[in-house]
């Protein structure tokens, strides 16, 4: 399935118009079933949306005691590690908002051993979603098209049997836990985000084909399906 895409003048834009889907997608959830279940992803411009999430007039606008914030990927470092992508994203919204602690799924890293946070974190997306797909899916593209930590040429790519499985990442020497194509595929709602003129090459190569099999072009969403750019990152 091809992404819709929207190409905002500037990153600031680019983080309003994010902040306002995001906004809907959680008020639409929460109105149809009561929840809103969202997997968050690290990176500047998700970091972005987070800071202005927590701001007025958006942070009043979602009853965020019926939020629960997942993760979409994580190094195995401690919580409080600057690589964390949760110590982002407490810094940048969680801490902000007014939602309750056990409504805030992070990823077990302290264990310390990859495929066991990635084995619990498979069941506590189990118990909570109780068989329902994530509403929202939040990803980064990385410059050698990787989306969460699904990694060009890595065995994650392929793992269909399980929501989160792990990986060892070479050129960044990390363990990591990543959520798999499948839990990705079935959310209502999946949004890439891509700022910055660092992205143009990759964003030219997807768009026109001069590149197969890159790991977002594996993606197959079921559901609503956006591409967020800003005009540096869409330039060529």
């Amino acid at each position: 399935m091809k992404a819709e895409q929207k190409v905002m003048p500037d990153a600031e834009s680019l983080i309003e118009a994010a902040t306002e889907q995001f906004v809907a997608s959680a008020r639409s959830a929460i109105a149809k079933r009561g929840v809103f279940h969202v997997a968050l992803a690290g990176g500047s411009t998700p970091k972005g949306l987070y800071q202005k999430l927590a701001t007025s007039p958006y942070v009043e606008q979602i009853d965020w005691s019926r939020v629960h914030l997942f993760f979409g990927d994580e190094r195995c470092v401690l919580p409080t590690h600057e690589d964390s992508n949760f110590k982002m994203a407490r810094e940048a919204m969680i801490d902000h908002i007014a939602i309750p602690q056990e409504n805030v799924h992070r990823m077990p890293t302290e264990e310390g051993v990859a495929p066991e946070v990635a084995i619990r974190y498979s069941r506590t997306l189990a118990d909570t979603l109780d068989g329902a797909p994530l509403d929202l899916v939040l990803l980064g593209l990385g410059p050698d098209g990787h989306i969460a930590s699904l990694f060009p040429d890595t065995e994650a790519l392929d793992v269909t049997d399980r929501m989160v499985t792990s990986l060892y990442v070479d050129k960044f020497d990390s363990w990591r836990a990543t959520m798999t194509y499948p839990t990705i595929n079935a959310a209502r709602q999946v949004i890439v985000f891509i700022g910055g003129e660092a992205k143009a090459p990759i964003v030219k190569d997807i768009t026109t084909n001069a590149v197969e099999g890159l790991p977002v072009q594996r993606l197959a969403p079921q559901g609503e399906y956006y591409w967020y750019m800003d005009k540096a990152a869409a330039g060529q």
